[in-house]
């Protein structure tokens, strides 16, 4: 390579065709910053890089990790977070290892922090917010956020080529191989979201650009278009934001999360829906029949538009007396089929005496209590997968 090609313009180059359109922005941003803290362009700091490496002094060869540190304890000084300032710090490393001239820094700059910047909106929030857009692209970035719950680079990559036949009875399944984890995400659309999505497709049929949610150029809107619009719309709905917190569209997927926890969804089945890692000897045991139905569960608590109360019909009673009886027999014939075996087992989670005889009642309230501390355990892990990666699609300005 020769002396020329190590420049700031071919790195973004690279990277703007090979990496994801958040990452190409993070990294604009975090040379930017850099460049001014130092004081020098990034061709010129590029240029003193190779010539520190060529030096048999050790410590100029160290230098710049030496900079890269100090470059990150001054931005958190000035109040950054750690992660936020980590952030910043990764295109000047990334760029260095990109020509080959890596920089080993301390653990202090790789260190992230959980941040507690983001709100989380309640249900009757979303619906205000929705109630509050005045056009059909942002209400449908509320409605199909909350179906979808996948991260904002996948759901801004959305083409209309990909959408499934909307002619289908809602709700209507939509899987897309997910960039981040590279895992299926086996998700759904509402009736209510299918039926917003119909009329928004016919106000860009005429668009050539071939993203759902096409930008003024080629390709589609960016992240922070959609957080600034979320940001608005909490403001003109009346939810209140907490100074230093921050409304974003990553809170779609912890509202998913959350109530799924609350609806007792198996936490395996929500992973599947929002594209989250399963454990391959799990998808055995979870059927298409199970997303659906955890899905409609679901959908009902994630409406943008309120729903009117309706008495219960007497068919509805019959269908709810139906499934009880059905979870009764499922329950006798788990104990019919387990037998000695399944009696043992119980005794031995429960920790009960080994010795002691149990009638059907009691081995029924013990499998109650299994199942109970089986649900403990989904709750941390709920508790785990919702407070994870909070800092998510954080370009270092909240966004």
């Amino acid at each position: 390579m020769s002396e020329n090609e190590y420049t700031e313009r071919a790195f973004l180059t690279y990277v703007q065709k090979a990496r994801s359109k958040n990452t190409y922005i993070m990294y604009v941003q975090g040379l930017k910053k850099f460049a001014e803290w130092y004081g020098k362009s990034i061709d010129e700091i590029l240029k003193e890089r190779r010539n520190d490496l060529k030096s048999d002094d050790l410590f100029r060869k160290k230098r710049f990790a030496q900079k890269i540190e100090e470059f990150h304890a001054d931005l958190v000084k000035r109040g950054h977070t750690p992660s936020t300032a980590s952030t910043h710090c990764q295109g000047i490393r990334t760029i260095f290892t990109y020509y080959e001239m890596p920089v080993k820094v301390s653990g202090a700059v790789d260190k992230r922090v959980m941040s507690t910047k983001d709100v989380v909106p309640r249900i009757d929030q979303y619906q205000a917010m929705y109630k509050s857009a005045s056009d059909l692209r942002d209400k449908l970035i509320i409605s199909m956020g909350l179906n979808l719950a996948w991260r904002i680079g996948d759901f801004l990559a959305i083409r209309k080529d990909m959408l499934p036949n909307l002619e289908q009875r809602a709700p209507i399944p939509f899987e897309l191989i997910t960039e981040k984890e590279d895992v299926l995400a086996k998700s759904f659309l509402s009736a209510e979201t299918v039926e917003l999505l119909k009329e928004y497709l016919e106000t860009i049929k005429d668009n050539p650009n071939p993203y759902l949610f096409p930008s003024n150029g080629e390709g589609h809107i960016d992240a922070t278009t959609v957080n600034r619009t979320l940001r608005a719309l909490a403001e003109k709905s009346g939810v209140q934001i907490p100074n230093g917190k921050r409304v974003r569209f990553h809170a779609f997927r912890k509202r998913f999360l959350s109530e799924c926890a609350n609806l007792r969804i198996d936490v395996n089945i929500a992973k599947i829906l929002c594209g989250k890692d399963v454990e391959k000897s799990m998808l055995a045991y979870l059927s298409e029949v199970d997303l659906n139905e955890a899905f409609i569960r679901l959908s009902e608590r994630l409406r943008t538009t309120e729903k009117k109360a309706v008495t219960m019909t007497n068919e509805k009673e019959t269908q709810l007396e139906k499934r009880i009886d059905e979870l009764e027999r499922l329950m006798h014939a788990v104990i019919a089929l387990g037998g000695k075996d399944l009696i043992a087992r119980a005794k031995e989670m429960l920790k009960l005496d080994v010795t002691m005889t149990m009638t059907k009642q009691q081995l029924i309230d013990a499998l109650k209590q299994i199942g109970e501390k089986e649900w403990r355990e989904q709750q941390k892990e709920y508790e785990r997968i919702i407070t994870e990666n909070n800092g998510n699609g954080d370009n270092g300005n909240g966004e």
